[in-house]
């Protein structure tokens, strides 16, 4: 009798033979394959094991996997790995009214200096009417593991607590887990390695 994973093995390699790709490009796809199954299944146990919610699960052409990360109602940032990138980034997105921009701009120095000590680079954008903090730290395949994620996860979460420090009573939106600015980011910042 034949297995749930005989049958898959079996439609994968049906679909295999009826395709014009190469041998080389079918174990690319297949290893590709097997490190998202293997990525998500870690992501998701560390995150399960450190009562941590995932939601807004996103993969497409440029993102092997997207999760928001929240605990309870904070929201902690995202975590997206790119099919070619070499690891995982943790970010999140900071956005601040333009009128409080001279605040940030005065603390600018210290601030980028703080994250970066802590393994956190920052890239401002102004628009209009914000300035858009992207925060983000990146953790290569081969060190990621509970400790890496919850130690950069720590570190992200001091330097968006260190920026919305310096407003004072101001408006300040963290949009990461909102899902469509932390994709659109992860999205952005995949395509671009």
């Amino acid at each position: 009798m034949a297995t749930k994973t005989d049958l898959l093995r079996n439609h994968i390699l049906a679909f295999l033979s009826n395709n014009t790709t190469t041998v080389t490009e079918d174990l690319e796809a297949l290893s590709q394959c097997a490190a998202h199954i293997r990525n998500r299944m870690i992501v998701e146990g560390i995150a399960r094991n450190r009562g941590f919610s995932l939601t807004g699960f996103l993969t497409n052409d440029a993102l092997e996997l997207y999760y928001d990360i929240t605990r309870g109602r904070h929201d902690l940032g995202y975590i997206s790995k790119g099919w070619e990138d070499p690891g995982f980034r943790i970010g999140d997105l900071v956005e601040i009214d333009l009128w409080e921009a001279d605040i940030l701009r005065a603390n600018t120095p210290h601030t980028i200096r703080f994250c970066a000590t802590n393994g956190i680079a920052m890239t401002i954008q102004e628009t209009p009417t914000t300035v858009a903090l992207h925060l983000d730290g990146v953790i290569y395949s081969e060190g990621f593991n509970r400790d890496t994620f919850l130690k950069t996860l720590d570190s992200l979460n001091a330097c968006a607590e260190k920026i919305h420090a310096l407003i004072p009573g101001g408006r300040h939106d963290r949009h990461s887990p909102s899902g469509y600015f932390g994709r659109r980011l992860a999205e952005a910042s995949a395509r671009s390695h």
